[in-house]
């Protein structure tokens, strides 16, 4: 999959918008890639919204930056974010006593967001072929350029 397509794919699944902690409303946009291979993983920068009851009229629009690794989830051939981290969180507005406990609240809530998360499905034509020739979906890597996923001969 070259980089302009998983960036398209992950472009696809922006805007995000979800309710944490029935308490904040969190809108992810304008994802932008950047493949680390050495790392295996994908750093990714967001713009985000954050509101929510606890902070009334107040909203916060900041940066997120975070990286990841994919993997293959066979039992619904989808491919996930694992290992989520956050490397960066802007949290402009935020009184300087309170940033460093914002943005610590902020990244675990981004984590926990994202940790798992959906990106794609393959389809059930993509899996049909690969079996019809004896293989199945195994191991993603992060290269230059893209990303790879390795095909494993079929367990007889």
């Amino acid at each position: 999959v070259s980089e302009a397509r998983l960036a398209q794919l992950i472009a696809e699944q922006f805007p995000l918008n979800r309710r944490l902690l029935e308490v904040f409303d969190l809108n992810l946009t304008a994802p932008e890639i950047r493949l680390l291979p050495a790392e295996n993983r994908i750093a990714t920068r967001f713009r985000y919204t954050l509101g929510g009851l606890l902070l009334g009229s107040r909203r916060f629009d900041g940066g997120l930056q975070l990286s990841y690794g994919l993997r293959y989830e066979p039992s619904d051939a989808s491919v996930r974010l694992t290992n989520v981290r956050v490397e960066d969180f802007e949290v402009p507005g935020v009184p300087a006593a309170y940033a460093s406990q914002a943005r610590r609240i902020g990244a675990l809530l981004a984590e926990g967001l994202l940790q798992d998360f959906t990106l794609h499905r393959l389809s059930p034509e993509d899996l049909r072929n690969a079996q019809g020739m004896g293989y199945q979906p195994g191991e993603l890597r992060v290269v230059p350029g893209g990303l790879q996923l390795q095909l494993n001969p079929v367990s007889r």
